[in-house]
Order: C-alpha cells, then sequence, then structure tokens
C-alpha cells in the first residue's frame, strides 16, 4: 500500500492510504453489535484517511451518539447519511402505509448507494441495516445482489441486518454473527445513551 502523511484544513495530519489495492464484501448479521462493528470499521478507516460513505436506514428517530456526531463535519473523508423518514421498528412493519412510504423513501437512497458503490471514489461503502430492509421487502434483494456483483475490486462494502439473504451470504467474503451469550436486557435493564445507542 502507498502511505503518505496528509495536512488537511485546521492543520490536522492523518495518516493517508492513498487506495484500497482489494476490498472484500462484509456481511454483519444476528445479535448485538451488528452497527457498532460496522462504525468501528468506519473510524479505523477513516483514521487511515481512507473515504467512507456510510448510509444508516431505519433509525430516523433514533438519538445515537454517532447521529449526533458524524453529520456534523466530523471528518472531511465521511458521508453520512440517515434516512430520516419516520419508522416505528416494532409497529410500522405491520402498517401497509408505513410500508409503502418507506419503500419510496429508501428507492433513491439504494439508487444513490449504487452510484457511489459503482464510481470506486469510497473506500469503504457501509449500507447499516439492509439486510432487515430486504427482509421486509422495504428493498429488492435482486437490487441488493446488483450493487454487491458491481462492487469495484478496491472497495469494501459492509451489508448489516438480521436476517441477510443465503444469496448475499453466498456472494460476501467474510459473514459475521454476533452471538449472545449473556445480556442485560434479559435482566429488564433498558438500552442506555453512549452505550446502546
Amino acid at each position: 500500500m502507498n502511505w503518505r502523511l496528509r495536512e488537511l484544513q485546521g492543520g490536522s495530519k492523518f495518516l493517508s492510504v492513498l487506495k484500497l489495492n482489494r476490498g472484500f464484501s462484509n456481511l454483519y448479521g444476528e445479535g448485538k453489535g451488528k452497527s457498532t462493528a460496522s462504525l468501528g470499521l468506519m473510524l479505523r478507516a477513516l483514521g487511515s484517511g481512507l473515504h467512507v460513505y456510510y448510509l444508516r436506514m431505519l433509525k430516523p428517530r433514533w438519538k445515537t451518539g454517532e447521529l449526533k456526531l458524524c453529520p456534523n463535519d466530523f471528518h472531511p473523508n465521511l458521508t453520512f447519511k440517515n434516512v430520516p423518514h419516520y419508522w416505528a421498528l416494532c409497529v410500522s412493519k405491520t402498517i401497509p402505509e408505513d410500508v409503502e412510504t418507506m419503500k419510496e423513501k429508501l428507492k433513491p437512497e439504494i439508487e444513490d448507494l449504487h452510484l457511489q458503490v459503482k464510481s470506486g471514489k469510497y473506500d469503504l461503502i457501509i449500507a447499516d441495516e439492509i439486510n432487515y430492509c430486504i427482509y421486509r421487502e422495504l428493498l429488492s434483494l435482486d437490487k441488493a445482489i446488483k450493487i454487491v456483483d458491481d462492487r469495484p475490486e478496491n472497495v469494501e462494502l459492509v451489508f448489516t441486518g438480521r436476517h441477510a439473504h443465503q444469496k448475499l451470504i453466498k456472494r460476501a467474503d467474510l459473514v459475521t454473527e454476533m452471538k449472545k451469550i449473556k445480556h442485560h436486557f434479559d435482566k429488564g435493564i433498558r438500552a442506555r445513551i453512549g452505550i446502546e445507542f
């Protein structure tokens, strides 16, 4: 790899990788920690000077730490997008109007995601909760397969979410499941700001 130090606005120095020589297709599915793992990968990539595109879906109302931090010029190499349309995770999936509206809201975002993948402009592209969107038929499996198949060799692609389809698993270079051994949720402890969201 070709490494160099680069001066950015404000005088910050970042170790910069010019381009990934080889990227892979990754699936993070099942269990707690899928989005957290993808965010950790995002930070690692940014810290190494890579360019990152992060698309977050189905979490419009969640005032998570990353949503507060990332869109506010967090890093010059980051494009962070959140689909802002209302979606109540446990309820909206049963309401036909919510499902149809979310399909319409996701369509242009997925088209843009596909364009960004094909462009090779970004070294790392993350589609958070895309597996679950496919499972709930908010997105086309065929479109997701096309995105994976159109990935240039130097682009690292990450899909997160439960219920990853077997056709995507087959195409992936890396597939991870987060297996719960114990969890404080089972004792009735609710999600905590700064840790679970």
